[in-house]
């Protein structure tokens, strides 16, 4: 029945109309069903617009729930008391309980100005004026204690923060004026104070068995720049240079290290004359994006072989570490 009309009613003409119309009905349908889909297709298609989460957030189901440690000492005690009731002004008695709740804070700093005093005294017998050493506390030649030097280096090559930003540190903190410029003559002192520990490092590098080798990206005023890193299991070696070429490496290791050179796959580490081993990380990136371009049979099979050897051989030094 089509508008209340039975079909066996309806004359040829009407018939064909009728079936020509669905027809038309039909194929428009299925045109929006297709856009509706191709429109839902592209929008889960897009990187980084849905992201899949890995698992549910927080502990698992019956985990003990954590909390902050309690401190291990108390600097200050602060008591509050009641002599009368608040609301009806009636005298009260001993407290029936007390409630505790300790809260850790910042003591905000100041500045701490010391004075040095070095006795000068002259020796009849050589006949000359002899000066007291510097106090154990006293750095030479600078304004700005040991402490602040600490944290200015802290600041600068730890948080990356520029001279600037660590003057205006030290003064909202503390109270502590000191210009930019100030701060940059000060680590340069401190480095070349450094150059005897650089060089004892630097011969222990050299000296080591294995020795791992990563460089990344660092502004150096305002310029590109690489800080490389050169590192064992109990040292470590950091220098920036504005070159991510081999002469870093080959300037940092020189012909005295004989050990074993750890890097990724980056090129400049191919062609230098050291035993070289690539980082299991990487290696295993590396097998894993060749899987994705390799299909064939030969080339999974041994990657999975490849990939069993390596983590059983990673498992059986976790069992003998």
């Amino acid at each position: 029945m089509v508008d209340g009309i039975m079909l066996t009613e309806r004359t040829k003409e009407e018939l064909i109309e009728i079936i020509l119309n669905l027809d038309r009905e039909n194929n428009e349908l299925r045109e929006k069903i297709k856009e509706e889909q191709q429109k839902r297709n592209e929008k889960f298609a897009k990187p980084n617009t849905v992201k899949k989460r890995k698992k549910r957030p927080g502990q698992k189901f019956g985990h003990v729930g954590m909390t902050r440690l309690v401190p291990d000492h108390i600097d200050e005690i602060l008591e509050q008391s009641l002599c009368e009731c608040p609301d009806c002004r009636h005298p009260l008695g001993k407290s029936v309980e007390v409630l505790e709740h300790v809260q850790e804070d910042i003591i905000p700093a100041r500045v701490h100005v010391r004075k040095y005093l070095r006795h000068r005294y002259y020796c009849p017998c050589c006949q000359k004026v002899i000066t007291a050493p510097y106090h154990p506390q006293q750095v030479p030649h600078g304004y700005l204690g040991a402490t602040v030097l600490i944290q200015a280096v802290i600041l600068k090559y730890y948080h990356c923060l520029p001279y600037e930003k660590i003057a205006e540190l030290f003064e909202d903190m503390a109270g502590l004026k000191v210009s930019a410029g100030g701060l940059s003559q000060a680590l340069v002192r401190v480095s070349r104070w450094l150059g005897v520990e650089k060089k004892v490092l630097l011969a222990a590098i050299r000296g080591s068995p294995q020795v791992h080798a990563d460089e990344t990206g660092w502004r150096l005023d305002g310029e590109k720049s690489w800080v490389w890193a050169f590192v064992n299991e109990r040292l470590a070696y950091y220098t920036v240079d504005r070159s991510r070429g081999r002469k870093v490496v080959r300037g940092v290791l020189t012909d005295a290290f004989k050990g074993v050179l750890i890097t990724d796959f980056y090129g400049v580490y191919f062609n230098l004359p050291y035993r070289k081993q690539k980082c299991l990380v990487h290696l295993l990136r590396e097998f894993h994006d060749c899987a994705k371009r390799d299909n064939s049979e030969e080339y999974q099979n041994n990657y999975k072989r490849i990939k069993r050897l390596i983590n059983d051989a990673l498992r059986l030094q976790e069992r003998h570490s």
